[in-house]
């Protein structure tokens, strides 16, 4: 079995990881992409939220003050869990996106080399060709010098 056939299971296995990280790293994309979404819809509410209150109905009793002021800080929280999660997915994100790029660099390397040993072998089996049909010529040649005829 030349080299290029023994590497070439090891280059679809790799290859296969690489496009199964592949898929791994959309996943984990899409999910940035949904929580990135998510926090940018609580950011507007609570903005359209301080703009409506603003805008004021008047003034506010202690009652009404104290509730809004605990929404907001609730908003505010919801908020800050909200973008903790959003690191985490990109962090995440990144390090599956890291795994993913050192196997399809694996795959391209693996499948260069699978290239070059074809081209060797190839270049080999040209090279046997070539001495096989000298050594034919060779033969002819010597063989009707020694028949005598030219």
């Amino acid at each position: 079995m030349t080299r290029s056939k023994r590497f070439e299971p090891i280059q679809e296995i790799v290859s296969s990881s690489a496009e199964a990280l592949s898929r791994t790293v959309g996943e984990a994309g899409r999910h940035v992409a949904e929580l990135e979404r998510q926090l940018a819809q609580l950011k507007t509410y609570r903005d359209e939220y301080v703009r409506g209150e603003g805008n004021g109905r008047g003034t506010m009793d202690a009652v009404k003050l104290q509730n809004y002021r605990s929404f907001l800080e609730r908003l505010g929280e919801a908020m800050r869990q909200q973008s903790t999660k959003l690191d985490l997915a990109r962090a995440e994100y990144d390090r599956r996106r890291a795994l993913w790029s050192e196997k399809r660099i694996e795959a391209e390397s693996l499948g260069r080399a699978i290239e070059r040993f074809r081209k060797q072998e190839q270049y080999a089996a040209d090279q046997s060709e070539q001495r096989e049909g000298d050594d034919a010529a060779m033969r002819i040649s010597i063989s009707r010098l020694e028949s005598g005829k030219p």
